[in-house]
């Protein structure tokens, strides 16, 4: 919904802003009062092409600004995530400035935005009907989602993209193993290779650090055993070795305890160092290399440590790393030779999506047939009502042959899409008599302005999309005019409905009237937009039915008419 607009310096507007709220709204004015520079200022901020022509003179630029109101709950549309609107967002600030040059900035939320970006979103945000380029009925490629939405295929269009998805993924990679089989093979090839290399060399975790101290050992084994021996000497088993001279010391001091508690209370502490020794002794004995630690050892453990550390340098910093490395190439091999990888398998998960695309499709297609056939009865009954009887409304359904497809429908290959295989487009008979044609091709964009209002009307859902309407009362009046003025009020009262009229019949419908105008101020020309409180809308109203002059019968009838819309 849109709460405030804002247009500086565009045609003859100086600067213009406008408050909206919901229900339906009515902008009148004099015929070239500037009622549809607001129209076209909304078209311009919603991505349509700029003109710098329409700059106001002496401007050095144009720009509209509008907030909108982003209706509450449900999952944001991609467009909105894109430019960072989060869940909690509820409004949302537009503005466009256009230079005298030809070039034009774009802001949604504060943030530069791409023509494309804003054309997007502004499709989210108003459904803009009229003399202008931005309209829904005008884009055949709107059709199917106006029919989706009267049929509510929300679900079964949600599982119809995620099967055209899984099959356009299938189909990817076995269209990459066709491709690729060479490629495959030699990365098989590779990844055996290293698996095998890394499962034949037997690793476990720090066996390069144990290897390493015992290469140490190894090359110093001639000063080990000496040392080694030299100690156990001096504490074993020379002559006068330090524990035999400690063993006899320690028996004096035993029989010699109980004399003196000095040497009682120091011998429990003797008895522990002469164990202390013992340990050591023993810890020498087994310093002392043994034969089997010599050369062939030493070349063992090379080898051992040179294969390892190749493999480090190829496979990871560790062996921690470098079995990690195996398993992850046991886990690739397995993926690319599995079953459902190879060629028969993708080729059958191929035909199983396809299969199921094309039977989502075709559910799809059926209730789409149905939905247009209610859509059609619908759309012609709110026609008769705008003055549009001698007009027929129709949906051309098309589907499209495409040899390469997977997807079949009976025995032929067709053109499938995220949202089926169904092409639709509306087509309108004019006259009696006539063939059915494309509306966006012989619409007037009165015609096309009701025939929307006729869609709405039957859609009803507005989703917090702004609706507006310019020229929706072109070629009607009298009796039809009132129908359409109800008809829109009807259309306000599920939301945000804004309609530029020239009839008194419709304006007298309106919850809010906008008056548009134009005055001189300091000898140019600008827009004057003012906001009716009930008198003055009454007043309007008045001068839509007598023009300059209005009587008094005139103004008692405009005031009833404003009474009648409640």
């Amino acid at each position: 919904m849109i709460k405030y607009l804002r247009v500086r310096n565009l045609s003859i507007i100086r600067d213009v802003s406008l408050e909206f709220t919901s229900g339906l709204t009515a902008i009148t004015g004099e015929t070239g009062a500037g009622k549809s520079i607001l129209v076209d200022s909304l078209a311009l901020l919603l991505g349509e092409r700029a003109d710098p022509g329409r700059i106001r003179a002496g401007a050095s630029s144009a720009m509209i600004e509008a907030l909108f109101e982003i209706p509450a709950g449900g999952s944001r549309p991609a467009a909105l995530v894109e430019i960072g609107l989060d869940g909690t967002d509820d409004e949302l600030v537009v503005r466009r400035e256009i230079s005298p040059e030809g070039r034009s900035r774009a802001f949604v939320a504060g943030r530069l935005a791409t023509l494309s970006q804003l054309r997007s979103i502004g499709e989210l945000l108003v459904d803009l009907h009229g003399q202008h380029e931005h309209q829904a009925l005008m884009r055949p490629s709107e059709h199917l989602a106006i029919l989706d939405r009267f049929g509510e295929n929300q679900d079964i269009l949600k599982r119809m993209s995620e099967a055209k998805r899984h099959l356009d993924e299938v189909t990817a990679r076995l269209d990459s193993l066709a491709r690729d089989e060479q490629e495959l093979a030699r990365r098989l090839d590779v990844l055996r290779f290293q698996a095998d290399e890394i499962a034949h060399a037997g690793i476990h975790e720090g066996e390069i650090d144990s290897l390493r101290t015992e290469r140490v050992r190894v090359r110093n084994r001639e000063k080990i055993l000496q040392w080694a021996r030299t100690g156990l000497e001096a504490l074993y088993e020379g002559e006068s070795s330090a524990l035999g001279l400690l063993e006899k010391a320690l028996g004096c001091a035993r029989e010699l305890a109980p004399f003196d508690a000095r040497v009682a209370n120091a011998l429990p502490a003797s008895e522990e160092a002469r164990l202390t020794l013992d340990e050591l002794a023993e810890s020498l004995r087994l310093a002392a290399p043994g034969e089997d630690e010599g050369a062939s050892r030493l070349e063992e453990i090379e080898s051992r440590l040179s294969l390892l550390e190749s493999l480090c340098r190829k496979y990871g910093p560790d062996e921690s790393a470098v079995l990690e490395f195996a398993q992850a190439c046991e886990s690739e091999l397995e993926s690319l030779t599995s079953a459902q990888n190879s060629r028969e398998g993708l080729q059958k998960q191929v035909a199983s999506a396809a299969e199921l695309c094309a039977s989502l499709a075709a559910e799809l297609s059926e209730r789409r047939r149905q939905a247009a056939r209610s859509l059609e009865s619908a759309v012609r009954k709110e026609l008769n009502d705008l003055a549009l009887e001698s007009c027929d409304f129709g949906v051309e359904f098309r589907i499209e042959p495409q040899a390469s497809s997977r997807v079949l429908r009976g025995e032929e290959p067709v053109t499938c899409t995220a949202s089926g295989w169904d092409r639709v487009e509306f087509m309108l008979r004019s006259n009696p008599g006539e063939p059915m044609q494309p509306l966006a091709r012989i619409a007037s964009g009165g015609e096309a302005s009701r025939i929307m209002l006729a869609i709405h009307l039957v859609l009803k859902e507005s989703h917090g999309v702004a609706r507006v309407f310019d020229e929706v009362d072109a070629g009607i009046g009298g009796r039809v005019a009132q129908a359409v003025g109800r008809k829109l009020k009807q259309l306000g009262a599920e939301g945000q409905v804004i309609c530029v009229t020239h009839l008194p019949q419709i304006a007298s419908m309106a919850d809010h009237h906008l008056r548009v105008g134009k005055r001189l101020r300091q000898g140019r020309t600008e827009v004057l937009v003012e906001n009716l409180d009930r008198p003055g809308a009454v007043q309007e109203v008045a001068r839509m039915l007598g023009g300059e002059r209005i009587s008094d019968l005139t103004l008692q009838h405009a005031q009833e008419m404003v009474e009648r819309r409640r």
